[in-house]
């Protein structure tokens, strides 16, 4: 680091990149000034470290990333990397139980292949899209540091006593011979709410500080705002899922690591009457599809599970919360929330078969198999017995002598049934729906198909979300920023009487016109010329606009 020092006319030593005298205000580095800046007043003059060192590469990096070019062109792209993500929907808002890149394909073709084989069905927690956040973060922190801590300094050791050519820089300035009480002067400014510093005859008239640190508070906002978005991708603090539970089945809550397990006791299903129709399929002549819900809910119950992990081992559950799930009415426990999504009625729960004669005689009672957990016998008579050999709940086909099956579901469920009469020889059949047909030979008997009832299950969005203070904070902040930049006026007037003469030079970061009139309002009190604009044309023609 340089200890190189600009000694100014006055005597006093200033940082290496200074520009105007942290003593007296004279510029001190007028080339400096034309190449870095056009205004010397935007951190009153102070060295700005990254206009200052470039030597080793921490240097380089940190003056790369505190450029304003940088910042803007990391938010850019992390805009549109974010609105890339928005063109086909995200994996979790696809249906569930489905293939993805067969569900982006077939859905949107050959583009919806290349979006999913891209990675972009997970944009939002890609590893890259993570570290274009971090970098915008980091981008906002050094511009932040290298910006706001000279003017923090600049503004917190302001120096009462200007040299002459400071106040002729300024863009409202004012030299006449007018005598001037400096203690009523500062009075009627004090009654405009601004603090005074006087130093003999200097004085340093000031209000609106805060404003300059609008940008920064803003900034403070939008890091807090990253870092609630970043926290989200870790474990623990951020989870919205989906959970498929069967009525009276007990599975695991998604995300928890199996600390956490919830029960369908009951899920409730009503519907308006039979003449009622779909607002979407009025024409349709399958009462099935005109049936509309009005009322769905599952009666829950939450568990936790006091057992730790260990592969072979069973939970220890223990009950914590009970509750009705509706629609808009959640099961709420440690951050963890439960809300009524959908339902599903679409897989079977049992099938109820008969045992007849060839002619057409039912023998005994029906007999019903669950196909969750089906029983191996079911008694007929007292002398004929069914005997369940084989079973595929998604039956495929049939592969070296055994029913194979494409998945655990009851979707299409197929049977070999052994059927015992005492002293005779057993008979084999295979059942499936719409199909049944005889595997031994001159079979005495049948089973028949006689119903079934279906399976109802719920879909319960699993939710918990332990960023959402943390981003909360972060806007509030972020908006108090930039209410603070954008309401209040940083201004400060400086006065003196050297050599019986009076001298008043002004600057504010924004709307001189409204600062120049409430200037000359007081000076116009004490009869004093007014104050003059070097941009005098400004003001012009806002008058004429006014006028």
């Amino acid at each position: 680091m340089s200890n190189k020092q600009i000694v100014c006319e006055c005597g006093h030593k200033n940082p290496e990149g200074t520009q105007l005298c942290l003593n007296c205000g004279r510029l001190i580095n007028d080339d400096y000034d034309k190449k870095k800046t056009t205004d010397v007043m935007r951190y009153d003059g102070q060295a700005i470290r990254s206009k200052t060192k470039n030597r080793t590469i921490l240097d380089r990096i940190w003056n790369f990333f505190a450029s304003i070019k940088t910042g803007v062109t990391l938010l850019v792209l992390t805009v549109i990397a974010a609105s890339i993500g928005t063109i086909f929907p995200q994996e979790y808002f696809i249906p569930m139980n489905v293939n993805p890149e067969q569900y982006y394909y077939e859905h949107y073709g050959s583009l919806g292949l290349l979006y999913y084989k891209l990675g972009f069905h997970n944009l939002y927690s890609s590893w890259w899209f993570l570290i274009l956040l971090g970098l915008v973060a980091f981008s906002i922190i050094t511009s932040s540091i290298d910006r706001g801590i000279p003017l923090h300094k600049s503004l917190k050791n302001q120096r009462t006593k200007k040299h002459s050519s400071f106040y002729k820089r300024q863009r409202l300035n004012l030299h006449s011979e007018d005598q001037v009480n400096l203690d009523e002067l500062s009075q009627s400014f004090k009654e405009k709410r601004y603090k005074v510093k006087q130093d003999g005859n200097h004085i340093l008239l000031e209000k609106g500080r805060l404003s300059r640190y609008g940008p920064y508070i803003n900034h403070t906002g939008l890091i807090i705002l990253l870092f609630g978005a970043m926290l989200r991708f870790l474990p623990g603090f951020y989870l919205d899922d989906m959970v498929y539970v069967k009525e009276g089945e007990t599975k695991p809550v998604p995300g928890t690591d199996r600390g956490y397990y919830i029960k369908n006791n009951d899920f409730i299903y009503e519907e308006y009457d039979q003449k009622s129709q779909s607002n979407t399929n009025p024409e349709s002549i399958d009462p099935s599809l005109n049936k509309i819900a009005k009322n769905y809910e599952t009666k829950a119950t939450l568990y936790k599970n006091s057992q730790e992990e260990v592969i072979g081992s069973d939970a220890n559950l223990k009950e914590v919360a009970s509750d009705s799930i509706k629609v808009n009415h959640p099961l709420k426990y440690d951050h963890l929330q439960f809300y009524q999504s959908s339902f599903d009625n679409s897989l079977l729960k049992d099938m109820t078969f008969n045992l007849k004669t060839k002619d057409g005689k039912a023998l005994g009672k029906p007999f019903t198999v669950n196909l969750e957990s089906p029983k191996k016998t079911y008694k007929i008579t007292d002398d004929l017995t069914v005997k369940l050999r084989s079973y595929a709940p998604d039956y495929e086909k049939i592969e070296n002598g055994v029913l194979a099956t494409k998945s655990p579901n009851p979707n299409n469920p197929a049977f070999v049934f052994e059927v015992t009469d005492k002293g005779k020889q057993s008979e084999f059949s295979f059942l499936r729906i719409k199909e049944s047909q005889d595997i031994s030979k001159d079979n005495k008997y049948d089973v028949k198909f006689a119903n079934a009832t279906n399976q109802w299950a719920t879909v319960l969005a699993v939710k918990k979300d332990l960023t959402l203070p943390i981003l909360f904070t972060g806007f509030v902040i972020f908006l108090l920023g930039l209410a603070v930049g954008s309401y209040i006026n940083h201004r400060r007037i400086w006065i003196n009487t050297d050599n019986c003469e009076f001298n008043i030079a002004a600057h504010t970061n924004k709307n001189y016109y409204g600062f120049s009139k409430e200037i000359n309002q007081v000076l116009d009190k004490h009869h004093i010329s007014h104050i003059e604009d070097t941009k005098q044309d400004i003001h012009e023609s806002k008058e004429a606009n006014n006028g």
